[in-house]
């Protein structure tokens, strides 16, 4: 194609995008790929690096005017609530308007990592096909492995979202990430993006794991053929196209991989060996009906429902399990696993009787549903609980209160609840009535369980949500995964009260008297309350303890029948023994 007709077809495309960022039409589309019927393999390649290296990027970051979180306003926003789109965890965050500046607690996140060309001297660096909004902490996480299959890993950022670990890069085990299920075909099309319209770059460090410099394959095999592979089964949808037209709009360039779902066979797939023409290929444009039409739903199989809600109970319940997807099979856990077609198989409604996350899959032939779960609390009626002040290291696996004590009045830390659309919340408090050395209370909501990990504990609310936050705010980010959980330790003051800090950013609990609530600090405030603690020592019904004719002074709890059972957790209706004496909880 001459430089000429290159400007002309450059010119004509943004014409018609200057009337809608969030369509193409065909004849538009065809007209912008002339250049590249007729080629197959290498040369397709080439033609696609020479049409699509023509344009336009913004500035980097979020200073002088139209920058990247300008352009992520068009990009990445939910118009109808302002969301900012987040693919690299569940983590939610919110535009506050288009004024270009970054959101807090979110990074603009090179998906194809920066430090595999050398950094900032090119485009690469600011093509808005290659970055992506993502919060900090799932940023940090992702580093700059290569993207693959984790084969020992886990994730990180919560369930669906991406994961981190260690898999075959060739014949390499290497350091890897791993996206969602729903964003391996997005994230896959930018990689066949940026390996084509960057190909002239010669690729160092960890790059090489994945690339080989030259124009052609550019991929090493074992990444193409996993992306196409990713391509083919996450398929193009329309939250995609709309984020290609709305680069396209803003650089006059296009991610032809998202508009021809199948270009990338032609290069390095099943179809290499046949010419490529634009006009004939399947499409993505707004009057091409032909791909999204063989787009199936994300899950045919529909997901199962409980019949009764999470939440907390004071007698035992039965909970029953159903989908609405005709002759599909129901399979369910009770150990906080993800259910697989190896689970039980649920044929009866299921007597839960002690604090329990109960997880569901429903499943048809080779199609799976999304994951139900419900998270099933007890504390049974006449049963109090018992919290004692402690001016020692907590212990592994015990549950304790945060307490302030503020204007004479000990005010004990909630479960952090977050609403609006947030993802985050500060730790509300309740007024609790200290007696001598102890707080008795009517059931356990206030209790945090610390459970211990390198150099301290993690900390778990009531409702089993762990905590952490990403070091630039003073709030709480409640989590279902302990791998995100923050880490704190806990040192003894000299006061009775507690240090607790994050061991990641140094952020410091404290009470503000102002704010009525615990909240995380970067230094500790002499403004500020430490907390104290209060550990969990009794559980009683108000009958009297029996002495048993044999003592078993070990502190384990025993039915009559001599079973050892869990302390730790809600035990259901019945006698037990503890150290040679027996209580009742009914």
């Amino acid at each position: 194609m001459t430089t000429n007709l290159g400007k002309a077809l450059l010119i004509i495309f943004a014409m018609a995008m200057s009337f809608s960022a969030q369509a193409v039409d065909r004849k538009t589309l065809v007209t912008y790929a002339a250049s590249l019927e007729g080629k197959k393999g290498k040369e397709l390649k080439s033609a696609v690096y020479q049409l699509v290296r023509n344009k336009k990027v913004l500035s980097y970051g979020s200073q002088g005017g139209k920058g990247t979180w300008w352009g992520f306003w068009y990009t990445d926003r939910v118009e109808s609530t302002n969301e900012c789109r987040n693919r690299y965890s569940q983590a939610k965050f919110y535009f506050s308007g288009h004024t270009g500046a970054a959101i807090a607690g979110m990074n603009i996140e090179h998906s194809f990592p920066k430090s595999w060309w050398g950094g900032t001297k090119n485009d690469a660096y600011k093509d808005l096909y290659n970055l992506y909004p993502s919060d900090a902490k799932a940023n940090s996480d992702k580093s700059n492995y290569p993207m693959g299959v984790v084969t020992n890993g886990s994730e990180k950022s919560g369930a669906g979202f991406g994961k981190i670990g260690t898999g075959q890069a060739g014949n390499q085990t290497v350091k890897m990430w791993e996206p969602g299920d729903t964003y391996k075909g997005e994230f896959s099309r930018s990689y066949l993006y940026m390996a084509t319209a960057y190909q002239n770059l010669s690729w160092v460090n960890v790059g090489l794991q994945t690339l080989e410099t030259g124009d052609y394959p550019t991929l090493k095999k074992w990444a193409s053929d996993l992306y196409l592979k990713w391509s083919r089964a996450d398929k193009v949808d329309q939250v995609e196209i709309d984020r290609n037209n709305a680069v396209a709009k803003i650089q006059n360039n296009r991610n032809l991989f998202v508009d021809y779902p199948y270009l990338a066979e032609y290069i390095w797939g099943d179809s290499m060996n046949v010419a490529f023409n634009p006009a004939q290929s399947i499409s993505t444009a707004e009057d091409d009906s032909r791909y999204l039409s063989q787009n199936p739903p994300v899950n045919k199989v529909a997901t199962p429902t409980f019949s009764i809600s999470s939440g907390r109970y004071t007698t035992p319940i039965s909970v029953s399990i159903t989908t609405t997807t005709a002759g599909a099979e129901i399979f369910y856990t009770t150990d906080g696993n993800q259910p697989t077609a190896q689970s039980q198989r649920y044929v009866s409604p299921i007597n839960i009787t002690e604090n329990t996350t109960l997880q569901a899959i429903a499943i048809l032939g080779s199609e799976t549903s999304a994951v139900a779960q419900a998270v099933y609390t007890f504390a049974p009626q006449g049963v109090t609980f018992v919290f004692k002040q402690i001016t020692t290291q907590p212990t592994d696996g015990k549950r304790y209160l945060i307490v302030a004590e503020s204007g004479g009045q000990k005010k004990a830390a909630k479960p952090a609840m977050p609403s609006g659309g947030k993802n985050y919340a500060y730790l509300t408090v309740e007024d609790v009535q200290q007696s001598g050395e102890t707080i008795t209370l009517t059931d356990d909501v206030l209790a945090f369980t610390f459970e211990s990990a390198g150099s301290g504990f993690k900390i778990k609310d009531s409702a089993g949500k762990y905590y952490y936050q990403d070091g630039k705010y003073t709030s709480f980010i409640p989590t279902d995964d302990a791998s995100l959980a923050d880490i704190w330790e806990v040192e003894v003051n000299g006061d009775k009260t507690f240090t607790i800090k994050a061991s990641d950013s140094g952020q410091i609990i404290q009470y503000a008297e102002k704010y009525k609530s615990f909240g995380n600090y970067s230094e500790a405030k002499a403004t500020n309350i430490n907390p104290l603690l209060f550990e969990e020592t009794t559980i009683t019904n108000g009958v009297a303890n029996i002495e048993t004719t044999e003592k078993t002074q070990n502190g384990k709890t025993y039915t009559l029948q001599g079973i050892e059972v869990d302390a730790s957790r809600r035990l259901p209706a019945g006698v037990y023994v503890r150290n040679g004496r027996k209580f009742i909880i009914k």
